[in-house]
């Protein structure tokens, strides 16, 4: 019994220090980054340090004995134990706040985003007079509102496909005979969409046929000279090369020495399944089938340029296959960032060199002053 509390105001000590620096170091040090972490290594030498000064002086010292009644027995109050631990109290939480402020804590301000380094998208699309063809369908088709011009199935996916994108430019480039840039790279969506609306059929007034080639080469010139380091090319087109300058392998491979992807989609709408009340519906399956031969021409060619390029050929027959192929290239081509973030920092040790300049002035004026040790 007389172990215990002799030893029971070093234990009060140890617990008291420890509870109140461990709310002082979480009240201080959240929401903080250290930029000298290292230096919180010095507080295992100072603990070491602090446990060998309590139990020096619950040990040491010099001891004077008086007599007592007997049955009367030694009482410890607040006053004797202050008098005891109070300079090395104040003098260890000195040196723990002037640790702390050793690993300099910092507030972070604020966070700047990555930067820009998306992919570059041209989308090539055709804009020759057979793109009115209405033959791509709706799923579950039952009326004639249920059926898209080849054009309106484009530029309906296209614009879905833009509305998934995120830090990415891109830009529209219009074909038939000769091939024009609508928009060119960008990130104002709302605008490259506006532009998409404004696209119809026949709007290259003058020209006719499909030149693939010139719009592979068009395209080229606008996304060859982009910072970033993806570049791709997606080409709508419903037919077989058959205008323009440039033969479109020759394009192909031009693109392909730029490090330029050339996804192509072959819009070959199915209508064999129309539902019996779908006006025109004779008359729209014979189109379809006239245009058999031509369709698979024009595959063997469209996935001769993707071949070349790296990239995939796809050939849609409904908007539900024409969105499922924009949602492939959406995922094969997603924007890769690098965790790169920027913070300001504020130094916050300047509270931690107060408090430890604190505690130094009371371990010195409650030995001088207060606490004072009688010879």
């Amino acid at each position: 019994m007389k172990r215990i509390t002799k030893y029971l105001p070093s234990v009060l000590t140890i617990v008291f220090c420890l509870v109140f620096l461990g709310i002082c170091t979480y009240v201080l040090l959240h929401n903080k980054t250290l930029a000298n972490p290292k230096c919180l290594y010095f507080l295992i030498i100072w603990l070491f340090v602090v446990v060998w000064g309590i139990i020096l002086k619950t040990r040491g010292g010099v001891s004077v004995k008086y007599p007592i009644a007997e049955g009367e027995k030694p009482s410890i109050d607040l006053m004797t134990l202050l008098a005891k631990y109070f300079s090395l109290i104040c003098v260890s939480l000195s040196l723990f706040f002037a640790i702390l402020a050793l690993s300099r804590p910092q507030k972070e301000g604020k966070t700047q985003p990555p930067p820009m380094q998306g992919i570059d998208i041209i989308v090539t699309l055709d804009v020759s007079a057979s793109m009115s063809m209405p033959d791509f369908i709706a799923e579950k088709a039952q009326t004639a509102d249920d059926i898209y011009s080849r054009m309106s199935a484009a530029k309906e996916t296209v614009d879905n496909f833009i509305s998934q994108r995120a830090s990415d430019r891109i830009g529209l480039v219009v074909f038939s005979g000769a091939a024009m840039l609508e928009c060119p790279l960008t990130l104002d969506y709302f605008a490259l969409k506006e532009y998409l609306n404004s696209i119809y059929v026949d709007m290259l007034a003058g020209v006719s046929g499909t030149a693939i080639g010139d719009a592979i080469a068009v395209s080229t010139q606008h996304i060859r000279e982009g910072i970033a380091k993806t570049k791709i090319i997606i080409l709508v087109t419903d037919g077989e090369n058959n205008s323009g300058t440039v033969d479109p392998i020759a394009a192909a491979k031009a693109a392909a020495a730029y490090g330029i992807k050339v996804y192509t989609i072959l819009m070959a709408g199915n209508i064999k399944n129309l539902p019996l009340n779908i006006p025109y519906r004779d008359q729209l399956i014979a189109n379809y089938q006239e245009n058999t031969p031509k369709m698979v021409e024009a595959k063997s060619t469209l996935r001769e340029i993707s071949d070349i390029t790296g990239a995939q050929a796809y050939v849609a027959t409904d908007t539900a296959g024409l969105n499922d192929i924009y949602a492939q290239i959406n995922a094969l081509e997603k924007t890769v960032f690098q965790e790169v973030k920027k913070l300001n920092y504020e130094d916050a040790y300047q509270n931690l060199l107060w408090f430890s300049l604190i505690f130094a002035l009371l371990a010195f004026l409650g030995g001088k002053f207060i606490f004072i040790k009688i010879p």
